[in-house]
């Protein structure tokens, strides 16, 4: 992935820190080590600083200084359309699919913001975008078509991608979003156990690096949940329960309401199937989490399919 960073305001950020500290750059070198012509280079953003300097300043500032730098890539605004792509992906919102689409296509148009960003990167973004109105299609030719889109995708950085041979590659975020979704297509085509087998594999390589962000936090409870659906479609309902009881853990754990309402509706369900009383506890969970986060379309929609499937009807306070 091409990166480039606004060292200016990280320069601006780190003498913010030693100055709240009360450390004079010469303290700092005496402490860490580090000469002062380099911490003035690179509080000034002329230098960009190396990863051995920032371990040592990191020591010196009390803080992680390489998520600092992270944190002022100049292209990390693409990151953030990812907010508004997991809004998408869990209420399937055709209209604001199409304003991510066209904001994106707008907020990169100019050369100048092109330049702080791989174009690769950006059309597959693009791509993955026009991959969810396909996959809510009933049409199963915009499905097949659209998995064979986002294989390509991936090709735009693995050249040589081959889904048979997914577990050969380094992925980037973006990257394993793409193969989660492909593996969602998977699943639609009644593939249920290869699809399990790409997100479980997804799950250990990331759960395995040790490093999280909210977008790795979202990825991880949507791995969970989509886990959790194929089993349902496979009808082990144990194994649905365990799956959405990790999901649920997680988000515990890490203070999210993302999808939260899913695994306890998927884990409600599963329940039901098996004769545990308990499920109308989480099913009821599942619609209240809903009714608190103010999505009151999808609360309707969950509700209706209930009770024409399933027979079940919960009433909600007001």
């Amino acid at each position: 992935m091409f990166v480039s960073y606004n060292l200016e305001n990280f320069g601006k950020e780190l003498r913010k820190i030693r100055k709240k500290l009360g450390f004079s750059q010469s303290y700092v070198q005496e402490t860490v080590g580090v000469s002062i012509d380099t911490i003035r280079k690179i509080e000034s953003g002329r230098v960009v600083p190396r990863y051995d300097t920032l371990e040592l300043l990191s020591v010196a500032y009390k803080q992680d200084l390489l998520e600092l730098l992270k944190s002022c890539r100049a292209n990390k605004f693409l990151m953030e359309f990812h907010d508004d792509l997991d809004y998408i992906i869990t209420c399937y919102d055709k209209e604001a699919a199409a304003n991510l689409k066209k904001r994106l296509e707008d907020n990169f148009s100019h050369d100048i913001q092109l330049s702080m960003i791989n174009p690769s990167e950006l059309k597959q973004f693009i791509e993955f975008v026009d991959a969810i109105n396909a996959y809510y299609s009933v049409f199963t030719v915009d499905r097949e078509n659209t998995k064979a889109k986002l294989i390509n995708a991936l090709r735009l950085t693995l050249p040589d991608f081959k889904l048979r041979e997914y577990k050969k590659y380094t992925y980037s975020y973006i990257e394993f979003r793409i193969l989660l979704f492909i593996s969602l297509f998977i699943a639609k085509e009644g593939q249920f156990i290869f699809s399990n087998r790409i997100l479980f594999y997804i799950l250990k390589t990331i759960s395995d690096s040790k490093y999280t962000t909210k977008y790795i936090d979202f990825l991880i409870i949507n791995i969970y949940f989509n886990i959790a659906y194929n089993f349902h479609m496979l009808d082990r309902h144990a194994q649905v329960i365990e799956a959405a009881d990790a999901g649920i853990a997680y988000c515990l754990e890490h203070r999210t309401y993302h999808a939260l309402f899913s695994l306890y509706y998927r884990k409600g369900i599963a329940q039901f199937n098996l004769g545990d009383e308990d499920y109308l506890d989480s099913i009821t969970t599942a619609f209240y989490i809903l009714k608190a986060i103010r999505i009151p379309t999808l609360l309707k929609q969950y509700r209706k399919i209930t009770e024409d499937k399933y027979g079940i009807s919960i009433p909600l306070a007001q």
